[in-house]
């Protein structure tokens, strides 16, 4: 007989919360909450957003240096922005049939894939971040890897017939497919038109560089790293008449001055 048996009773710990948190998760039928919808578009549209906004150093240039990955910038970018717009049609549109869901399941699975690598290789830096103060943000894929996981778990197993796994498989592997061949050749021929506006303006006459110009204005935000290409002609340059053309072309397509630029090439 114990004495005090509040104090000899062992406590029973209960998984039943933590098990039926991880249940809402990632359970197909389970419609999903009003605060996981707001969760998924914070972290899954708007932060990404305004993570490459706002970005310091890994794709823009910022605290007075060059970015660390300029020349993957472009489908990044792509990547991403489909990304978001697939996990918005899943959102609003909800389950479909099952080899459509098993497409948008293969590309988001992906995209949280893709994610997670990204905040890995972030990692070092963001921790660095944290004495600054801003290696929070840095942390961001994480959360969104975690987003766009959970959602392509619910739309592959989305009224999933156990006896048509073929049909899973191949809707899998055709979002997969998808998800990485559109940005991709997206970013090919956005890298191509770039690139032959540049020569253009390096090498062509002043009617056709004034029309590449105009062009590569559009495409201003998916072709740095062919814009320094004009950075360093500009750097290269030993006539003045010939530097200050350059220069209005690039104030002309960026709205900076080049010599920004030059200043975060040259550190």
């Amino acid at each position: 007989m114990h004495i005090f048996p509040e104090l000899t009773a062992v406590p029973q710990i209960d998984t039943s919360m933590k098990q039926r948190f991880w249940q809402r998760q990632f359970l197909p039928t389970r419609t999903p909450t009003t605060p996981q919808v707001v969760f998924d578009l914070t972290f899954g549209v708007v932060a990404p957003i305004a993570c490459f906004m706002f970005d310091p150093i890994v794709f823009q240039a910022g605290f007075g240096g060059p970015p660390l990955f300029p020349a993957y910038s472009t489908v990044v970018y792509l990547l991403s922005g489909f990304e978001i717009v697939l996990l918005c049609l899943w959102l609003l549109m909800g389950q479909g049939a099952e080899f459509s869901n098993a497409m948008l399941g293969g590309a988001l699975i992906l995209g949280g894939a893709f994610c997670l690598m990204i905040g890995l290789i972030l990692l070092p830096f963001s921790a660095m971040g944290l004495l600054l103060g801003i290696g929070i943000f840095g942390f961001t894929p994480f959360v969104t890897a975690f987003v766009y996981l959970r959602n392509g778990l619910r739309a592959l197993r989305a009224k999933a017939d156990p006896q048509s796994r073929f049909t899973r498989a191949t809707g899998f592997l055709c979002g997969a497919v998808l998800v990485l061949g559109v940005p991709a050749l997206l970013a090919w021929q956005i890298q191509t038109a770039a690139s032959r506006s540049v020569d253009e303006i390096l090498s062509g006459d002043a009617l056709h560089a004034s029309h590449a110009a105009h062009r590569l204005t559009v495409l201003r935000y998916l072709a740095a790293p062919e814009l320094d290409r004009i950075v360093a002609a500009y750097i290269s340059e030993t006539d003045a008449q010939r530097k200050e053309t350059l220069r209005s072309y690039y104030r002309q397509i960026t709205g900076e001055d080049i010599e920004v630029r030059v200043r975060i090439v040259q550190d």
